[in-house]
Order: structure tokens, then sequence, then C-alpha cells
């Protein structure tokens, strides 16, 4: 039987479900156990014991209050859904930065409806933060409500990246002289090396935008929400047929810049 919340705020144990199960997944990344088990999937796309034991804990706490909802998720994942009732989860987003001691990696955990994501939760317990967001209620970080900056020039504006290290993210050399455009015209762009804190720092106003392609759902279902909820908007790329979380090609900003974003991305072919 699922967990019910007769009179409480929307999606309240939901809510509750993922900042359990990513406060459970934090303590294991702490832990650093199996943090030295290490293959490699692919060329820089590392898994851990760690991703592993966290997914396991994620999925143990979710199914013990929603045990029919399905758990999309990167490690162990069934295949994914688009619709319906559904959870989705990265155990551990940044795991290139936390084999080598990097701060900058989290555990990302969304739940989402027919309508898209309506709970998301960002733990990253080196930086010693905790985002959630829900559908119509906002965002926050540490239970504070953040918001978007309001640099509206991308000229006074810094912005967040990834680079195209796996199949699937478009030629290198067409994505470096977007990134080096891009990087000209504003306060510089950032490669931090996990999607969804790049999202959670549009959302708190510490970069105005954020571009990548390539992207898992597991990366970016709670970030996206984050944004909107801050008051910022979240698109594909220009031409896209499918919304980001079925694409994986994501445009994220504070709303003022995203025209200029989507202007100038749509001059390279990716």
């Amino acid at each position: 039987m699922q967990e019910t919340t007769e009179g409480a705020p929307p999606f309240a144990a939901e809510l509750r479900a993922a900042r359990r199960a990513a406060a459970a997944a934090a303590e294991l990344l702490v832990s650093r156990s199996g943090a030295g088990e290490v293959r490699e999937k692919a060329r820089a796309d590392l898994v851990t014991a760690v991703d592993e034991a966290s997914e396991r804990a994620i999925a143990e706490r979710i199914r013990s209050s929603f045990p029919d909802d399905p758990i999309i998720a990167e490690e162990f994942a069934a295949a994914v859904r688009s619709d319906g009732r559904r959870w989705i989860v990265d155990p551990l987003d940044g795991t290139v930065n936390y084999v080598h001691g990097h701060p900058f990696a989290c555990v990302s955990i969304a739940f989402a409806d027919e309508r898209g994501p309506a709970v998301g939760v960002i733990h990253a317990p080196f930086l010693g933060e905790v985002y959630h967001a829900v559908r119509g209620v906002g965002a926050f970080l540490n239970d504070l409500p953040i918001r978007v900056s309001r640099v509206e020039e991308p000229s006074g504006a810094l912005f967040a990246t990834g680079f195209p290290f796996k199949a699937g993210k478009g030629d290198p050399g067409e994505y470096f002289r977007l990134v080096s455009e891009v990087l000209l015209a504003s306060h510089g762009v950032r490669r931090a090396g996990a999607a969804a804190l790049d999202l959670a720092y549009v959302a708190a106003g510490r970069v105005e935008g954020f571009f990548e392609l390539g992207l898992a759902p597991w990366d970016v279902a709670a970030g996206l929400l984050l944004v909107e909820e801050a008051g910022g908007r979240v698109g594909g790329w220009p031409g896209d047929c499918e919304p980001p979380l079925a694409s994986g090609r994501v445009i994220a900003s504070n709303g003022r810049v995203h025209g200029w974003l989507e202007t100038v991305t749509a001059g390279y072919e990716l």
C-alpha cells in the first residue's frame, strides 16, 4: 500500500521519501566505502561500488513507501518510462569527481507523474547542500527559498556546460567552438562535471545558464524542476522535437538570457 497524506501539501509523501532516500545515499558517499572499487563503462565513464550501493539504498527506501512505483536509475535501471508515476534516480552524479576526491558530486532523485517531474531532491554532501523542489510550491536550498538570478545580458552572465566525451554528445570540435563563443561573450563558462548540480546552481542564481546534450533522464529530472520552480526556464535545443527529459539536450537559464542561448546554439550542428 502506498503512503498517503490526506490534508498534507502536494506530494508531501513523495518529497519525504525522496529526502530520506537521498540522505541515506549521501551517507554512503561520505563513508567512501567501496570508492576504490572502480570499473570503466567507457572512457572516463566510471562506476564505483558506492554508486551501486547508493542506488540499492535509494530503491529500498522508495519501495518501502511506494512499492508499486517503477524506479528508473542509472546503474540497475529497467526500461526508461516517459509516462505515469515513476522515480528517476542518479545515485551518484559526478562519479569521476568523486573518484578523484573532487567535492562536486551529488545524489539526484526525482518523482515524476504524467505531467513530468513533480518532486526533485539533489543532495550534495561534500558541499553541505540539499536542494529540493515541488511542482507549484517552489525551490529550496537547505530549506530556504531560492530564485534564479536577475542578470539580463550574456555579457554579465556565467554559464555552465558539460564536455562531449561520450558517444551521442556531438562532434567535440564543433562543441568547443560553441563553448568558445559563449565564453567570449560572457563572464565565463564552467565545466564542473555534474549536470544535476549545474542545474541546481542555475536555480540558486549562481550561474545564469546551462547547456549540454547527450544527458540521461536521471542526470536532469530533479534539476529541471528546480530551475522551473526557482523562476527559470528550461527547454531543448533549437529544432528539437522532443522535450529535454526525453532528448537529453538541455538549455536551462534564468529566463533572461534564454533567447540568446537558443540563438547561439542554433548556429552549430550538434
